[in-house]
């Protein structure tokens, strides 16, 4: 196999873009998170009777019906993603997912918040598949192992800062809606950068594709190699997707391990919470130690394994970050 390619070069205005885009696609979908959490922590103020009063089962179908709704977005997003491009599907996921977030906030029913949620579900589907084919725009072939390792810490990141944050929100502002508004308004500003730096191709500045710029091959998806005469997003493309082994067993292993992450994710703030009793402030603390577990958990490790493409070994890059985050995190409670 050829050595893949440096992750740097000569040309300073092409790698300049590369790695702006890897900062702003990694802050946006760590900000996609900021949303994401919000309900997790706002659990321990909503099952009180003088608040909404939400029983575990309440809870259930508000956590399934955003789940659902994610899982059917992650389909029709995707493709959307390569119809009119990373930029428009973002752009438009984020205003979706801000829009939802303040209005679960202002919620005084559980219907009400239960269809927000469903909505924030779809929104958030908008993120993972668009920002992935924006990296692969600026990123050849070869190199994305190494890459998208680092790439994928983003949700560790955001899962740890979104569920402090929505914990402190609601220390500060004395009610359960902060843990919605203020993750919003933290997200309205990653949305203003990624106007200002993104761009979904090097074309769209003035740059030859990354191919060109490494000396690749054009993307293929016939076994032979040969070049695909198919555009983006065809249905020829994603027959050939789904009928990869190697796609079909990374999905048959991510479906039986999503489950159980968010089952402990979705509920930890709670049952961190109910040996010393549901008031206000304890939701911070349960924030932090929420955080402390999304940035530790180590069931995800397959999409985010950092392969050496030269010698095909790799390395959990987002491990010792876990580790790192999880012993600050634990830090910090012992001087609360």
């Amino acid at each position: 196999m050829p050595d893949s390619p440096k992750l740097s070069g000569n040309d300073r205005r092409y790698e300049r873009w590369r790695w702006q885009i890897f900062a702003v696609t990694w802050l946006a979908y760590a900000g996609f998170y900021l949303t994401r959490k919000s309900f997790s922590v706002a659990k321990i103020e909503l099952a009180m009777p003088d608040v909404m009063g939400l029983s575990k089962g309440d809870m259930s179908w508000m956590d399934g019906a955003n789940s659902l709704a994610y899982a059917v977005g992650q389909f029709a997003w995707g493709m959307m993603g390569d119809k009119f491009g990373t930029r428009i599907v973002v752009l438009v996921g984020m205003l979706l997912s801000v829009i939802v977030a303040m209005l679960a906030g202002a919620s005084n029913v559980a219907l009400a918040l239960g269809i927000c949620l469903a909505v924030q579900g779809l929104a958030q589907a908008s993120g993972w598949a668009p920002l992935a084919k924006n990296m692969g725009e600026f990123f050849s072939r070869r190199e994305r192992g190494r890459v998208m390792g680092w790439w994928c810490t983003n949700y560790a990141f955001g899962g740890f800062i979104a569920t402090v944050l929505a914990g402190q929100a609601v220390k500060w502002g004395g009610t359960w809606r902060y843990a919605f508004w203020v993750p919003a308004l933290a997200l309205v500003l990653i949305g203003v950068l990624f106007v200002f730096f993104q761009r979904n191709r090097p074309e769209d500045v003035g740059l030859p594709s990354i191919e060109q710029y490494h000396g690749e091959p054009e993307a293929v998806v016939a076994a032979d190699g040969s070049p695909t005469q198919e555009p983006e997003g065809s249905w020829k493309i994603v027959g050939a997707v789904l009928r990869n082994r190697m796609v079909l067993l990374l999905a048959a292993v991510y479906f039986l391990v999503k489950p159980t992450r968010y089952l402990i994710l979705y509920w930890s703030p709670v049952y961190v919470n109910e040996p010393v009793g549901s008031h206000v402030p304890v939701q911070a603390h349960a924030g932090r130690s929420h955080g402390a577990a999304e940035s530790g958990d180590s069931d995800d490790g397959v999409p985010v394994l950092a392969v050496d493409e030269s010698g095909h070994r790799g390395r959990f890059v987002r491990g010792r970050v876990s580790r790192v985050h999880s012993r600050l995190a634990a830090l910090r409670d012992r001087g609360h």
